[in-house]
């Protein structure tokens, strides 16, 4: 009896390596096979509870991977992956001070854990603690970070305005790692904002290859209708919202399409639609107001532009309905506004137009400014037990 026992622990152990094979190779569901088969044959095993709850993660089963890390941590309390995947199940749900908590039982198990790392640093990215997110990622690099910590540092340079450095880091990811869609998506965002959209069409395209998600799809759309290829970008919108239905984001770029082809009762749809959903999102109502101003509803795209705040983009819109009321001086306070939040090109014309020697007389001849939002990925990085 004692002997089959033996025999069943060093099977199921083998099992594990093999799923372990499995997972590098891309085949999740023979891999998903073989960790059953192990955990029926030596239920008291923890890698293999741990590494089944990365492939539920994985699938989306959040509360099957919850369950399986816990055991496996109580299975063996020495081992920190449990731990780092749980945190990863809480922060993709939105529990950040759970996952900062897992963090840190897994890092006291293993100080030198750079998935620990990698996914601290993920978490610090939500919660916007940048400098600590900075610091993390790059001790997960210098323990030697799969690639996800490479990603998550170039989004935060993004968005810092270090693009070269950012690049660099999307390069030393996609070097790292081929596989990883998320690093082609991010350089694609670079090369959106550097102005070079064939090489940010070849990125995101790439991106969405490599099974990138809803990103790279709706960013994709989003760089079609900045290139008037209206059909071609709410195809990509749909596409991205079947993956992700409740998505604030995918839902106000395909409202953004809608808007460029005039199709203004499909963006009022799509909008209200997510005004519920997000009721303080200042890019809904800039958008919302712009379906009102063109359906001539004045007073309705005022109380819209003024809901979004500071946003540059309504600021300017504001300006063009207020210079159709006549109002020139308040229009040129609002353009004035809008350059100074976000220096906005289309904000510099308007002002410029309304107040030359000869100013236009129609509003329609100024540039509204739908707003769109391209979507960066930051990365967490899932601990496999061997």
């Amino acid at each position: 009896m004692k002997k089959n026992k033996t025999e069943n622990i060093k099977h199921a152990q083998e099992l594990n390596r093999q799923a372990c094979h499995h997972v590098s190779q891309g085949q999740l569901g023979a891999a998903q096979v073989a960790l059953i088969e192990a955990i029926q044959l030596a239920p008291n095993l923890a890698a293999p509870h741990t590494n089944l709850g990365v492939l539920h993660c994985w699938a989306g089963e959040l509360d099957e991977a919850i369950a399986l890390h816990l055991k496996a941590s109580r299975l063996d309390s020495s081992l920190s992956a449990p731990h780092t995947n749980l945190a990863v199940v809480y922060a993709w749900q939105g529990q950040l001070d759970a996952a900062l908590h897992s963090l840190n039982a897994a890092l006291e198990r293993n100080p030198n854990s750079a998935e620990a790392h990698t996914n601290l640093g993920f978490v610090y990215i939500c919660s916007g603690e940048l400098d600590a997110a900075i610091a993390a990622s790059k001790e997960a690099i210098r323990l030697g970070d799969g690639g996800e910590a490479q990603l998550n540092l170039g989004l935060i340079y993004t968005w810092q305005g270090r693009l070269e450095e950012a690049v660099a880091c999307y390069k030393k990811a996609i070097e790292t790692d081929s596989t990883l869609a998320e690093p082609y998506n991010n350089l694609g965002l670079v090369y959106l904002l550097q102005g070079d959209f064939e090489q940010a069409t070849s990125a995101f395209q790439t991106s969405i290859e490599l099974h990138g998600g809803e990103e790279p799809h709706t960013n994709l759309g989003l760089l079609y209708s900045w290139q008037e290829k209206h059909d071609e970008a709410i195809a990509l919108h749909k596409e991205a919202l079947n993956m992700a239905p409740d998505s604030v984001e995918v839902q106000l770029n395909l409202s953004f399409a809608y808007i460029c082809q005039n199709r203004l009762d499909e963006a009022k749809v799509i909008l209200t639609r997510v005004h519920r959903i997000a009721p303080d999102f200042a890019e809904v109502h800039t958008n919302l107001g712009i379906v009102h101003f063109r359906q001539d509803r004045l007073a309705a795209a005022i109380a819209s532009y003024q809901k979004a705040g500071a946003l540059a983009e309504a600021r300017n819109n504001l300006g063009v309905v207020y210079y159709q009321q006549g109002k020139r001086d308040a229009a040129i306070a609002e353009f004035s506004a809008a350059l100074e939040a976000d220096d906005l090109a289309a904000a510099r014309a308007n002002l410029s137009m309304i107040t030359a020697d000869v100013p236009v007389e129609n509003a329609t001849d100024l540039q509204i400014m739908p707003v769109g939002i391209p979507m960066g990925v930051p990365a967490v990085w899932c601990e496999f037990v061997a």
